[in-house]
């Protein structure tokens, strides 16, 4: 969920979303308060979120408002400092009881070049709100325990695309892999998802 997911050079765009006259408008509001699921399609080897973070000290609760998070990640992820982070986003949606994929595919080569960049879309929904941010951006997740403290904060995720989404139920399924320096990928990969919906926005309220 902080995941700033990215488009520097280091970024390429499966599907490049630009900036059309016609561009519609989503928020993504997420369905459960816990926000970090298990991946139902988890690659060999790969782990939950609870491999990248000691999530003990981080508290979300759903109201009225919507999801408010507050504390503090612990990165635990067992890798080393010196490597590469190569990270992959997909979105599927629900249809008549089977998961589709939809044109939304971002990958990136170096994650941590970019998460923290207000230029992403996911940028409102974690990263803006970390107190501690020359750290966060020096360490990334390749120090074992880097704290990314975080002010109490309602997370938001806005971004524009020039086609209608789906109706329904959506996964947003982020997986996230060490490189070594010998550009060899590390086993101890993390898959994790984020389920929600996709809702339109028009003058600062939400449609279906």
């Amino acid at each position: 969920m902080f995941l700033n997911l990215f488009l520097l050079s280091q970024i390429i765009i499966l599907l490049k979303i630009i900036k059309p006259s016609f561009e519609i408008s989503y928020e993504y509001v997420f369905e459960d308060e816990k926000v970090f699921a298990e991946c139902m399609d988890s690659p060999p080897g790969y782990s939950n979120i609870s491999r990248l973070f000691d999530l003990t000290f981080f508290h979300t609760e759903m109201t009225p408002e919507g999801l408010h998070a507050t504390g503090k990640l612990i990165s635990s992820w067992d890798i080393q400092p010196t490597d590469r982070i190569e990270g992959r986003l997909s979105v599927l949606y629900l249809d008549r009881g089977t998961w589709q994929p939809t044109v939304l595919n971002m990958i990136t080569r170096d994650f941590c070049k970019i998460y923290l960049d207000p230029k992403q879309f996911w940028y409102t929904c974690f990263p803006k709100y970390i107190i501690n941010r020359e750290e966060a951006e020096e360490k990334c997740f390749t120090h074992i325990g880097t704290e990314f403290v975080f002010e109490p904060f309602m997370p938001e995720m806005y971004f524009g695309v020039g086609i209608n989404m789906p109706p329904g139920r959506k996964r947003i399924v982020i997986t996230l892999a060490a490189v070594d320096l010998n550009n060899v990928t590390r086993p101890n990969g993390v898959c994790f998802e984020m389920r929600g919906e996709f809702y339109k926005v028009q003058k600062g309220t939400k449609t279906e």
